[in-house]
């Protein structure tokens, strides 16, 4: 992977864990609001599980394609 593509997925997942944290915020802010507060978690679920994929892919475990 070159430099280029290194520096693209860490903004990328700064970027999603800059999200991740305004959305934990605010679903505690609704914690009382269950359907609020399980879609907010939803959300949160995909957000991590793309931090987690690119983890892996600046770990060198899976390709990157660009997408």
């Amino acid at each position: 992977m070159n430099i280029v593509k290194r520096y693209l997925l860490k903004r990328r997942q700064k970027t999603l864990m800059r999200q991740y944290e305004a959305l934990e915020q605010l679903q505690t802010e609704h914690s009382d609001d269950m359907s609020i507060y399980s879609h907010i978690q939803r959300i949160l679920d995909d957000i991590d599980e793309r931090i987690e994929n690119i983890r892996w892919i600046l770990k060198g475990r899976w390709n990157y394609d660009g997408q």
